[in-house]
């Protein structure tokens, strides 16, 4: 036990350093110290991960130590681990899945108890689920901090977290969860990415409409499920706990046991930055209050409801649907 950081990093009989810390500061200058001075590092900070990953990942190499962080996507799921053992023999094509428990415990709750989100989002904080500030978790910047170390470890490539396609739960409401109940689905906040024929990736982070039967909406409470497609090898899926100190605890072990065997790198040494190009066409349900300009998106059938204006569109590109627009007049959209 120490409180001088000093005592860990010049200490020559300490061969490695597990970072817990959280947050950017101080954990990226221990991180990077610990590196120079020849020491393997093991964390699972995604926030630090998801910012800095060409920088550390860069040190790492030239120290010759390893730099492993399987534990900051998935919490307890062999899923970063197995994503790069699959990427070293076969062509990854596409990737994603619900990667925050917090966000899928309050979908979870709202179709089965909860009247509404507030309900669920107090229950899920007494449980532990979620934070006091819980906005990183219902926002999708937790998936998307997770999706871009998938995107990092699949592709070699490092998106920007501010050029990724997101829209959270916070404006979700009875509305949105009878329409989903009526279509005989679930709404689970979801994430994708996959590459785009000249290169760069698409990704995003929304709240998606998903089959009663599927592995979406199979995942209850506060799981995770990731997947991912390769060429060769076909679909993999991973259920299971995604968060919590003894499922982070356990992927932080295993991590741990690799270096022992020699591993050292989760990334590619030619990582580079993402170029984001979202022009799929996709079908989208948006629920606005009625008074706003809706103009702008191609309805192929809308219906008022309550003071709201409900559209299910036809066909449009994602990257042409006015996110900003319906997050600021409290709207709330998700794949159909």
């Amino acid at each position: 036990m120490t409180t001088e950081f000093s005592d860990i990093s010049d200490d020559p009989e300490i061969e490695l350093v597990v970072e817990t810390m959280g947050g950017i500061e101080p954990a990226r200058t221990y991180v990077s110290e610990c590196l120079n001075k020849g020491k393997h590092v093991v964390t699972a900070n995604k926030l630090l991960v998801s910012k800095y990953a060409c920088e550390l990942n860069s040190t790492a190499r030239k120290s010759g130590k390893a730099f492993l962080f399987s534990a900051a996507c998935g919490g307890g799921i062999a899923y970063l681990s197995n994503l790069q053992l699959t990427q070293a023999v076969d062509r990854i094509i596409s990737l994603g899945g619900i990667l925050n428990g917090t966000s899928n415990y309050i979908l979870d709750k709202l179709q089965t108890e909860c009247p509404d989100f507030e309900a669920a989002l107090k229950k899920a904080q007494a449980l532990g689920y979620a934070e006091k500030d819980p906005t990183s978790d219902i926002e999708g910047l937790d998936t998307i901090r997770k999706l871009i170390l998938s995107c990092a470890v699949a592709f070699g490539l490092l998106p920007d977290e501010k050029q990724i396609l997101r829209y959270g739960l916070s404006n979700i409401n009875r509305i949105d969860l009878d329409y989903a109940k009526k279509c005989r689905k679930h709404i689970r906040l979801t994430s994708y990415s996959a590459l785009n024929e000249d290169g760069s990736l698409k990704a995003w982070v929304m709240p998606e409409l998903v089959e009663a039967f599927s592995s979406e909406a199979a995942t209850s409470s506060n799981l995770n499920y990731a997947w991912y497609t390769a060429e060769k090898s076909g679909l993999f899926g991973y259920s299971g706990q995604g968060a919590g100190s003894l499922p982070t605890a356990a992927n932080i072990l295993k991590d741990i046991l690799s270096v022992k065997e020699g591993r050292r790198n989760m990334l590619p040494e030619a990582l580079k930055a993402a170029e984001i190009k979202c022009s799929d066409l996709r079908e989208f349900y948006i629920r606005m209050p009625s008074e706003c300009d809706l103009s702008m998106l191609p309805a192929s059938h809308s219906f008022e409801k309550d003071n709201y204006t409900i559209i299910e569109t036809s066909s449009i590109k994602l990257d042409e649907i006015p996110f900003d627009y319906i997050r600021s007049n409290h709207g709330f959209i998700m794949l159909k």
